[in-house]
């Protein structure tokens, strides 16, 4: 057996992996917080076996409300707000984890024309007294940053300059047009990115024990992978990468590349897509506590009730879907003792045609779908373009970029693919403006 990957959830101080190579699929489970107890683990789930790469699913590790810690949030605005920066994000999370909340001065608009130059004495002023105040890690969102990112870049490294402690977290870097929205996802990495420190070395220090060819990857929330350095920089990525990932593995082990797919779970169903191999993801979806980011994650659609109500509920769905159906057992060992989410799959299969397929995984499929996992990359921006030349130029450049974070997360050379690119045209703002959403994959240099 040559090839083998390992895909790992961290959840709750459990593991739970699943190695697979070819047809065969193996699993493993135990305690996650002691690190020779999980080096042991996958040597034993290994037996052996030549581990190109390791793939962990570290969403659960990285939960804001636990793992997070208070930062500074700046922004950086054209004026100042005549009433203040008022109380805060209607999001209890969000306040929590924002330790001091100020404004300054500077920002573009979505087409790069500058708005009022940078105050860089005030920044450098807040960012030093936000290091006084005991916060290690700073949020900045600029106005117009997805246009233009200049007073981002500039303000980040002023900061890095003055106060190499201080860990800045730039909102371009993390996508999306909605202030509020990215503030968001921008804090939350912000508050992030000591954890992700720690947890990045971790996995990659337990994954070396299989030996100095096996590679140490992360599960994204968009359902592919991304490398260590990526997490370290944008931990907000690696967010609600565990429904991504149970959809890639169900997918697989149906055998197909396209489906209307089912999840179930002993307190319900969850409704997932998966095409070209890759789920179906949305941004500006509720994340941790609720609160909305502009970041991309699997769109789910959760059914509750009895395993009839789902059953009929998602016949429905699938009934009106050109694409296969698959039902798959996503509920936890643990929480499953009585088989609660095996009987609801069942029960929602035998509703549905005879071509419906049903996956009892033999291992835990968020596990399996973790160790499928392709290279991936999302970027979401916003251009302005007179002729349709000028957009086709820009929005190669954009794709071209996209297609380099694929390579960076180990795309065997030549396989990196523009999966979608959409120009939307922005109607509220001048003729020419356009949202670029690219989404790029490839095929991993480790492939089985």
């Amino acid at each position: 057996m040559e090839g083998a990957r390992i895909g790992v959830r961290l959840a709750a101080g459990h593991a739970h992996a699943a190695l697979v190579a070819g047809g065969e699929v193996r699993q493993a489970a135990g305690r996650s917080d002691d690190d020779r107890a999980l080096s042991r683990m996958l040597r034993g789930l290994a037996q052996g076996t030549p581990v190109r790469s390791v793939t962990w699913d570290v969403s659960a590790e990285l939960d804001p409300a636990s793992a997070g810690s208070p930062v500074a949030a700046v922004r950086i605005l054209p004026r100042m707000p005549f009433r203040g920066l008022g109380s805060g994000h209607p999001s209890p999370l969000l306040r929590a984890l924002v330790g001091r909340q100020a404004a300054v001065i500077g920002g573009h608009d979505l087409f790069g024309v500058e708005l009022a130059m940078l105050d860089i004495y005030a920044l450098l002023r807040d960012a030093a007294e936000a290091e006084a105040q005991g916060l290690t890690a700073l949020a900045l969102t600029a106005t117009g940053a997805p246009g233009c990112h200049d007073h981002e870049l500039v303000a980040g490294e002023l900061i890095r300059d003055a106060l190499p402690q201080l860990r800045v977290s730039l909102s371009h870097q993390v996508g999306g047009l909605g202030l509020l929205d990215r503030e968001a996802a921008t804090v939350i990495n912000a508050a992030l990115l000591g954890r992700a420190e720690q947890v990045v070395e971790r996995c990659g220090r337990v994954a070396g024990g299989l030996g100095p060819l096996t590679s140490s990857w992360f599960v994204a929330g968009d359902g592919g992978r991304i490398s260590a350095e990526r997490l370290r920089l944008l931990p907000v990525l690696g967010l609600s990468a565990t429904g991504a990932a149970a959809l890639t593995g169900a997918a697989r082990l149906a055998g197909v590349d396209d489906a209307v797919v089912g999840l179930a779970r002993p307190d319900g169903l969850a409704v997932g897509h998966v095409r070209d191999g890759l789920p179906h993801v949305a941004t500006d979806l509720p994340g941790p506590g609720g609160v909305r980011m502009a970041v991309p994650q699997a769109a789910l659609t959760p059914i509750s009730g009895s395993a009839a109500a789902s059953a009929a509920a998602f016949a429905l769905l699938a009934e009106h879907d050109q694409h296969p159906a698959v039902v798959a057992v996503a509920g936890e060992a643990a929480s499953d003792q009585d088989g609660a989410a095996t009987d609801r799959a069942r029960a929602v299969a035998a509703r549905l045609p005879s071509a419906t397929v049903l996956v009892e995984p033999p291992a835990e499929l968020a596990a399996i779908g973790a160790a499928g996992t392709e290279p991936s990359a999302w970027l979401d921006t916003v251009l302005y373009a007179e002729t349709s030349e000028e957009l086709a130029r820009k929005r190669a450049v954009v794709e071209q970029r996209a297609l380099t974070l694929v390579a960076e997360s180990g795309a065997r050379l030549g396989s990196e693919r523009v999966v979608s690119s959409r120009a939307l045209s922005v109607s509220f703002l001048r003729s020419g403006s356009y949202r670029l959403v690219v989404r790029a994959g490839g095929r991993a240099e480790d492939d089985a």
